[in-house]
């Protein structure tokens, strides 16, 4: 049977493996975490988060895991004076669910169109009020690394960056049981969907291991990239079969289904 493997960190899928259990039920579901969040609860970084919203401009969430932490961190209500812009509808959710919304009164950009759930559609958006950044305070709330792309491009535009990192990530150990389910799959009809180049770095120091996975695995397996850049990462780090689709579950699902087309 044809697996398709989830890789995003726990009780991130629910959504998408709901909607391809119902669309594909032919298609065997592998989770596959490989990278857990773990929450920054550092006091001092809770402070330091305080004392920068003091002065940015704009405070922008780069993903659902940076609004979940973040406000964890902050442990206090965001102020409904600071703008707040996010990458796309996912972490528009996450904000939702913690009763920061515009109905509510608070201000908040994204591109509302799921083809630009990317740094470079936020960045447009952002622009198309031609708003001057010079000598803006940006504050980013982020996890270690990532979205350097988005920061030059303020930097650039002479404003100033603030990172708070709000979480770290944790690759998943290579002797979790989650790998050896996925050693029970034929490489050819096996695919892996990707939302970060930090999980396809790991995924590929895992795959490399000769004494434990044949060649085939970089050869034969799809990795299906959510963005060029990760799809870039995948293939500068071995990979042969890579695809790249648009962010969203429905793209994802379309990808998907083209897949398993070409392979029937």
């Amino acid at each position: 049977m044809p697996a398709i493997v989830l890789t995003r960190p726990t009780g991130q899928n629910h959504t998408l493996s709901d909607l391809l259990r119902e669309e594909l039920p032919e298609l065997d579901q592998i989770q596959l975490p490989l990278l857990s969040i773990v929450p920054n609860q550092d006091p001092a970084e809770g402070a330091k988060l305080k004392e920068l919203m003091n002065l940015a401009d704009l405070a922008i969430f780069v993903s659902p895991n940076a609004v979940e932490c973040g406000m964890r961190l902050l442990d206090s209500e965001w102020p409904k004076n600071l703008p707040i812009a996010v990458i796309g509808g996912g972490s528009a959710e996450a904000l939702e669910r913690r009763g920061i919304t515009i109905e509510q009164g608070y201000q908040i950009d994204y591109p509302k169109s799921s083809q630009h759930w990317d740094s470079e559609g936020l960045w447009d958006q952002l622009n198309s009020k031609k708003t001057s950044w010079a000598n803006k305070e940006i504050l980013f709330l982020k996890g270690s690394g990532g979205r350097e792309w988005l920061g030059q491009q303020f930097l650039d535009q002479g404003a100033k960056i603030h990172q708070v990192m709000t979480y770290r990530r944790i690759p998943l150990n290579i002797e979790a049981p989650n790998w050896e389910l996925l050693r029970q799959q034929l490489p050819g009809k096996t695919a892996f969907l990707l939302n970060s180049s930090e999980a396809v770095r790991h995924l590929s120091e895992v795959l490399h291991q000769p004494a434990l996975w044949s060649q085939s695995w970089i050869d034969s397996v799809t990795l299906i990239c959510s963005h060029e850049r990760i799809a870039e990462t995948a293939q500068g780090v071995g990979f042969k079969q890579v695809e790249c689709c648009l962010p969203g579950n429905e793209y994802a699902l379309l990808t998907i289904q083209n897949w398993l087309k070409s392979i029937s």
